[in-house]
């Protein structure tokens, strides 16, 4: 599982710029081959859809879902990235964040 925020992609905000992170890309191409590959975000599905839109098609089709702020479960003031919702056997999840609070 790759968080897409300040994981994968960076969103400037105030300049509205999205930049990708140089080889995310060809790390979701090469993982795919290994591994079940699950981008997941808090943000909002339709910004999960934008942002992901940058990936070329090729990394596109590695990725076998994207998970959204709509399957996260709050807590307090975060919006947990709760693990068991991705229905596997959590002894073989990987989890690649850039916050450790979000799961």
């Amino acid at each position: 599982m790759l968080d897409l925020d300040e994981t994968l992609i960076h969103y400037n905000e105030s300049a509205s710029t999205l930049s990708l992170r140089p080889g995310a890309e060809s790390f979701i191409r090469l993982m795919s081959n290994l591994y079940e590959v699950v981008i997941w975000t808090a943000a909002t599905e339709d910004y999960a859809q934008w942002a992901f839109s940058y990936f070329v098609k090729e990394a596109q089709d590695s990725v076998m879902k994207i998970l959204d702020r709509r399957h996260t479960t709050i807590k307090g003031e975060n919006m947990i990235k709760d693990l068991s919702h991705l229905g596997r056997d959590l002894s073989k999840v990987v989890i690649i964040d850039n916050l450790s609070e979000n799961f």
